[in-house]
C-alpha cells in the first residue's frame, strides 16, 4: 500500500477532515487500538487524530505494509536534512534545518527525531525521521497556540 501525503489533503485515501467511521472503514482489518481522540492502525505505526471525530493530524512511522511518499521520495528511505530540504523547498520562508522534531506551518508538515536507529531500510547508516505527519488548519491552531 502506498500513503502519498498531499499537503492539506491527507495521506493516500486518507483525508483531513474525514469522519472517524469512515477511516476505520478504510483502514479495516489493521486497526489496533483507540485511546480517546486517537486511534492507532498497523501495529501502532500509524495514528489517526480526531477532533470532534474528523481526521486533524496523521501521523506516520515505517511499516513493512506500506510506503510513504512525498512528491515520489519514499519519506524513510532518504536521509533525515534531504527530506527537510525537499519539503522546506516548498515553503515560501526558508527554515533551518533541526533534527528533534519540527512544523512547517504553510504545509502543516510534522517531522520528530532524525536518528539513525529510524534507518531500518539504509541499516542504520543514515538519519531518518521517525514520525512524518500531516496536520489540518485546526490541529496547525491547536499546536502553536495561535
Amino acid at each position: 500500500m502506498e500513503f502519498s501525503l498531499n499537503p492539506h489533503n491527507g495521506i493516500g485515501s486518507i483525508k483531513l477532515g474525514m469522519p472517524r467511521a469512515e477511516v476505520r472503514e478504510i483502514l479495516g482489518a489493521s486497526f489496533d487500538s483507540s485511546r480517546g481522540s486517537l486511534d492507532y492502525y498497523f501495529n501502532g505505526s500509524l495514528q489517526v487524530e480526531f477532533e470532534n471525530d474528523l481526521v486533524i493530524f496523521i501521523g506516520l512511522a515505517l511499516d513493512e505494509s506500506y510506503v510513504v511518499t512525498y512528491f515520489g521520495v519514499n519519506v524513510f528511505d532518504v536521509e533525515a536534512s534531504e527530506l527537510f530540504a525537499l519539503i522546506s523547498a516548498k515553503e515560501p520562508q526558508k527554515h533551518s534545518f533541526e533534527q528533534g522534531e519540527y512544523l512547517f506551518p504553510e504545509q502543516i508538515i510534522t517531522l520528530y527525531d532524525a536518528d539513525e536507529q529510524y534507518d531500518y531500510l539504509g541499516n542504520h547508516q543514515r538519519p531518518v525521521w521517525g514520525q512524518i505527519g500531516l496536520g489540518s488548519k485546526a490541529y496547525l491552531k491547536a499546536v502553536s497556540g495561535v
